[in-house]
């Protein structure tokens, strides 16, 4: 299972941050006045405004913060509901309002895309289903796509089948949107929808090397099952362990008091779970036939795992509060992520859907997919470890972009869609994975992704672009021309989104303005 590692930024302008004044000015800007500049400045209806507590929270609850993000008090974020309109209230998620006062679980938002609920499609097939209703993933197509690859022990228990099921696919996805205002293959079109899902399933089947393992290799080698019921794991070091074999020549407490991997000090309490210290534990077994030294308890480690690879004591601790509004859920036994489905895939859903390319800022994978742009999903969840696609050091990473690759051909064909390696058409909000078309059509030239020779003969919506038309970077012209309420039908796209980044954008150009007039 790949291992990635988030990045986060602490907030580049806080109240306390000094600020430096310009000492000169121009002729042009001492041809306006103070009151002209403030005009300019976008209104609260112009979405200058990030926080989830903008204009107030519509039914009474508090706004409060999410310290996981970025440290963040409740009194910090509560007058982000009166019209506050910097930090910390000008980052999303950071400020959300909740009601906590009449026992409302502490869940965070997710970063909105933009587009509208479909409640007109369903995407599981269950008993209720009837003829007149759209479903996205019936069990059937589902099986076509998540086809278990396994030498396991038929007697283990759960198997991975339990654990890729989908049941377990389904729950995650309802438990999640009943959650949260931002659906996960619930937002925008029929189309979009099945954008979305074959996307995440590719993404699954890479980060789990095919539907084969719901743990990192080397970190739980040779797991066994105690009489007690708990799961031990034997931790390698990388260097000692054989990829293709998988066997570990030297456990990693044979040389080490303790297994620290995983847990970052720094982030504890309110931003992570805490780390504990993690040594060799006796494996109680009935007949005593194997040789279990150097195995430590499971769910004592926060090593990779879930449907898109969860890492690290502070990945549980966000996947926890999204899932449950508890730290305690993932914290106190993070196998549960191994070895329960709904949580398996949950985690994944929540990496898809709220993990930002910067911590409190920058796009997700969800968005990128809305956009019908997979490169920009695989950029955001993995970043330079497989960005550019073709020119990383890592050839295990060269491999799995490859492997995405034939898995969104795969899924793409048996839902019917057809999903752009880099749509990145429209500038704003555009994250891009440099040569992933490249890469898509050399391995569709060569036969090693064989799905994607005949990807568009099962597309049922519409045909792939193949040459898809390119605009230009917009100019000076076009931002300083730009009108919200004109948004719909402007060539930037959809007005949600590119009205804050806009409205974002004009703020901080009028304010640099007001400080050259002031100096």
């Amino acid at each position: 299972m790949v291992n990635t590692m988030n990045k986060h930024i602490l907030p580049p302008h806080h109240p306390n941050t000094p600020t430096r004044r310009l000492r000169t000015t121009t002729p042009l800007l001492k041809l306006l006045t103070l009151s002209q500049l403030l005009l300019l400045l976008p209104t609260p209806n112009q979405s200058a405004n990030l926080s989830n507590c903008k204009g107030g929270c519509p039914l009474g609850e508090l706004c409060i913060g999410n310290p996981f993000s970025q440290p963040v008090s409740d009194s910090e974020c509560s007058p982000c509901a009166m019209g506050q309109y910097w930090w910390p209230c000008n980052f999303e998620t950071l400020c959300f309002c909740n009601d906590i006062d009449n026992g409302g679980a502490r869940i965070p938002p997710a970063p909105l895309s933009g587009e509208k609920v479909n409640d007109a499609i369903q995407l599981c097939e269950d008993d209720s289903t009837t003829d007149n209703v759209t479903v996205i993933l019936t069990r059937e197509m589902f099986d076509q796509i998540v086809k278990v690859n396994s030498t396991e022990d038929p007697q283990q228990s759960p198997s991975l089948q339990d654990v890729f099921g989908y049941g377990g696919f389904c729950a995650a996805v309802s438990q999640y949107n009943q959650n949260h205002d931002e659906k996960f293959a619930g937002m925008g079109t029929d189309e979009q929808i099945r954008r979305e899902v074959a996307a995440f399933l590719a993404h699954v089947a890479a980060d789990t090397f095919g539907f084969s393992t719901i743990r990192e290799d080397h970190h739980c080698v040779d797991p066994v099952v105690g009489s007690d019921g708990i799961t031990y794991c034997k931790p390698c070091k990388e260097e000692h362990y054989d990829k293709e074999t998988k066997v570990c020549s030297q456990a990693y407490l044979a040389t080490e008091t303790s297994y620290t991997e995983f847990c970052d000090e720094t982030r504890q309490g309110q931003q992570g779970c805490d780390c504990r210290n993690v040594t060799a534990a006796p494996v109680p077994l009935a007949n005593g036939a194997i040789d279990v030294s150097g195995y430590i308890p499971a769910h004592s480690a926060y090593f990779t795992r879930g449907a898109i690879a969860l890492s690290w004591n502070y990945d549980y601790y966000g996947a926890s509060m999204a899932l449950t509004g508890s730290a305690s859920a993932l914290c106190d036994s993070p196998d549960v992520v191994a070895t329960n489905s709904q949580y398996f895939w949950g985690a994944g859903i929540y990496k898809w859907m709220e993990k930002m390319q910067f911590g409190t800022t920058g796009s997700t994978a969800h968005r990128q997919i809305m956009k019908g742009n997979f490169g920009g999903t695989v950029e955001v969840l993995y970043g330079e470890l497989e960005c550019p696609a073709s020119q990383w050091t890592s050839l295990v990473h060269v491999g799995m972009v490859k492997e995405r690759i034939a898995h969104v051909c795969n899924a793409g064909a048996v839902l019917g869609v057809y999903i752009e390696m880099d749509q990145c058409d429209v500038p704003i909000d555009c994250v891009e994975c440099k040569e992933l078309k490249d890469l898509y059509e050399q391995c569709k030239a060569d036969g090693t992704c064989a799905a994607c020779a005949t990807w568009t003969d099962f597309v049922r919506s519409s045909a792939p672009t193949v040459a898809p038309l390119r605009v230009q970077p917009p100019s000076w012209d076009d931002w300083s021309h730009y009108s919200p309420s004109s948004a719909a039908g402007n060539r930037f796209g959809r007005s949600g989104r590119s009205n804050q980044h806009l409205g974002l954008i004009s703020a901080c150009s009028v304010l640099f303005l007001v400080s050259l007039l002031l100096c």
